[in-house]
């Protein structure tokens, strides 16, 4: 791996407070603030445990790790930058978490080939580039890849509100919110559950 400056950004909560994680200068790669990443495992703090994650376009892998970090059964992510792909992988072997698993894929295409019988998830995690269409392109598959599981929640991260974009018919919205230029918002399949 040629050198390159490493960025780091701390873990804010669960057995593995203030460790940190390492990740590289990538063209889109920006990991969720400190005060975002602690809004949203509020949201979640009832649902981590034992549960399984997806984390797409992992990018620094720090939601997922935040994830197993607060009791997590285990993560997927998903990373199509090698570089960004290795150093999810070593930080999980620093930090002893046998339960994450790395696969260097584009997100959709990584979607497409999935089998839903043999593997559901409860907890998805989507910050894609904020400068790519990637949200657009995820509608469908969101409504239709039958990869959830019951209730599973899902967390979105973008630059615009993701209501804008395009309406997700099998999904409700639970809670959503602005730092800055970031919208993110916490959604829940099949739920009639009202938006808080």
């Amino acid at each position: 791996m040629p050198n390159q400056t490493l960025n780091h950004v701390r873990i804010i909560g669960g057995s593995l407070r203030s460790r940190k994680v390492s990740f590289p200068d990538a063209e889109g790669l920006r990991p969720t603030a400190d005060r975002i990443r602690e809004t949203l495992f509020n949201w979640l703090q009832f649902d981590l445990q034992g549960r399984y994650c997806l984390d797409l376009f992992a990018g620094s892998g720090v939601l997922g790790i935040e994830a197993l970090s607060r009791g997590a059964a285990g993560t997927t992510f998903i990373e199509k930058n090698p570089q960004a792909a290795n150093l999810i992988a070593n930080n999980l072997k620093q930090l002893e978490l046998d339960a994450g698993k790395v696969q260097c894929a584009d997100a959709l295409k990584w979607l497409s080939t999935i089998d839903g019988d043999k593997q559901k998830f409860d907890i998805v995690f989507i910050d894609p580039p904020f400068a790519s269409n990637y949200l657009a392109e995820l509608i469908t598959v969101l409504d239709t890849k039958p990869i959830f599981a019951s209730n599973c929640k899902l967390y979105i991260e973008s630059p615009i509100l993701f209501d804008e974009i395009a309406p997700l018919k099998n999904w409700t919205k639970l809670k959503a919110k602005k730092a800055g230029k970031v919208y993110f918002s916490l959604w829940q399949f099949g739920s009639s559950a009202i938006e808080g």
